[in-house]
């Protein structure tokens, strides 16, 4: 009888396949990262993590561990699957998942597991959404500790929502102020210098705490400078607003790199040795590596569900804006990515020489986007960011100035609930509104005009 030749595939390729089957999410992100909606932070983690992997590519098993590989699989299975149900953000969680299920299946003791994890999570499109849930959180948080750092030093300072007034000066303390992309760079640094020393996953999880406490400080620095700086009494020229803001950046991240890198010191920084094991049967492999490959091919062949009508209802939209006649307008290509599935209405006006976008939401929502987004996605640079009075009525508004093609915009926005209160932020009306402190229905108010 002629013995069967067993053919093992090589360590890296069990990770290729789960890789393979879940290209439709990497495919999102990638188009997420690139249209403007998010910041493409996630590459230089995905190239890291690439990086690190070909590093090991020789160290990992070529016999996988099949309890791994199969819940590899189901996971590959719940992020494909799951589209009706789950977001696309929420589902790619689920395919790093399947993947750090994959890496488990084929690592060899002394590789850097949990600093992989974290690379892959950072790859996700995960700013925007960091930026909305936990930005305006964090900026009262930043806001006040800056307001007693600030009275400390002997400054007349108070918090008016997630903007300081010091001594009759409002100061906007903005969604970079929140310091959620000061902490994604932060925690980076300490995965890829984890990832590259080869640190144990205990030491890398014991120092993860004190880095929220080191960006969370270098943040609270860096706001109360600016304010400083804002309010004229460092004396410095206006370029420094952003020279303060990087030289507290690069410090914190050269505190994470000093602090992770030290728990490597003690340690020899060799190679780990692969274990030379049993192999499993082949027909188990060949089954896992065909349900991987029909998985891959599944979008071609599961038809997929047509996207969700919107349901508008009636609305009886104004006829006047602070007593100008309002005159209805088709949606343009902005308004038209702002109805994307949005769950409300939607309806566009002329007033004079400004255009007035009316936005009519029911219930506390993540896809009430802040208008600048959806401009720069159309390729507008935003600048000149800040806090303004209403013309018409107590409240305020988020201004910025929209550049494209020798164009300049002036755009205002504002959303404003049943009860009269207005919001400039569109994370902290979303809290309110959660909260139930907010009453609905809501009006979101876009006002563009030429300069």
């Amino acid at each position: 009888m002629k013995q069967l030749h067993r053919v093992a595939l090589p360590g890296w390729a069990w990770l290729l396949l789960p890789t393979l089957a879940l290209w439709p999410l990497w495919q999102w992100s990638l188009r997420r990262m690139s249209d403007g909606s998010d910041d493409p932070f996630g590459l230089v983690a995905l190239a890291t993590l690439l990086l690190m992997l070909w590093r090991e590519r020789r160290q990992l098993r070529a016999v996988p561990r099949l309890p791994w590989l199969g819940l590899a699989l189901l996971l590959t299975v719940a992020a494909l699957l799951s589209q009706a149900w789950l977001p696309p953000l929420l589902r790619s969680v689920l395919a790093v998942l399947a993947l750090f299920a994959a890496i488990l299946a084929v690592r060899v003791p002394g590789q850097a597991l949990l600093a992989w994890l974290g690379l892959g999570l950072l790859a996700l499109p995960i700013l925007s959404s960091l930026q909305f849930f936990a930005g305006y959180p964090l900026r009262l948080l930043t806001a006040e500790a800056s307001a007693w750092l600030l009275r400390a030093g002997g400054l007349a300072v108070s918090r008016q929502g997630s903007a300081l007034d010091v001594a009759g000066q409002l100061v906007m303390v903005d969604a970079p102020c929140s310091g959620i992309q000061m902490a994604w760079v932060a925690y980076f640094t300490a995965f890829a210098t984890a990832a590259w020393l080869r640190l144990t996953d205990r030491r890398l999880l014991r120092r993860i705490p004190l880095l929220g406490v080191l960006v969370l400080g270098g943040n609270i620095l860096r706001n109360s400078l600016l304010v400083l700086q804002e309010t004229g009494r460092l004396g410095l020229p206006g370029w420094m607003h952003e020279g303060i803001g990087l030289l507290v950046f690069v410090a914190v991240c050269a505190l994470v790199l000093r602090y992770v890198a030290a728990a490597a010191e003690p340690e020899r920084r060799t190679a780990p040795v692969v274990r030379v094991e049993p192999s499993v049967a082949q027909p188990v492999q060949a089954g896992l590596v065909l349900a991987f490959l029909l998985l891959a091919g599944s979008p071609w062949l599961v038809a997929q569900p047509a996207a969700a009508t919107r349901s508008t209802g009636f609305v009886e939209w104004p006829q006047q804006f602070a007593g100008v006649s309002l005159q209805p307008l088709a949606l343009s290509a902005v308004e038209q990515r702002f109805a994307e599935q949005f769950p409300g209405a939607i309806a566009r006006f002329s007033a004079d020489r400004q255009v007035i976008t009316l936005r009519h939401v029911t219930r506390a929502t993540r896809k009430l986007h802040p208008a600048a987004d959806c401009y720069r996605g159309l390729g507008y640079r935003i600048q000149a960011i800040s806090l303004q009075r209403r013309p018409e009525r107590a409240g305020l508004q988020r201004c910025f100035v929209a550049s494209r093609a020798g164009q300049d915009l002036q755009v205002c926005e504002y959303i404003e609930d049943a009860a009269g209160q207005s919001f400039s932020d569109n994370s902290a009306w979303y809290w309110s509104a959660l909260a139930g402190r907010s009453p609905g229905p809501w009006r979101a108010v876009t006002i563009a005009q030429a300069l």
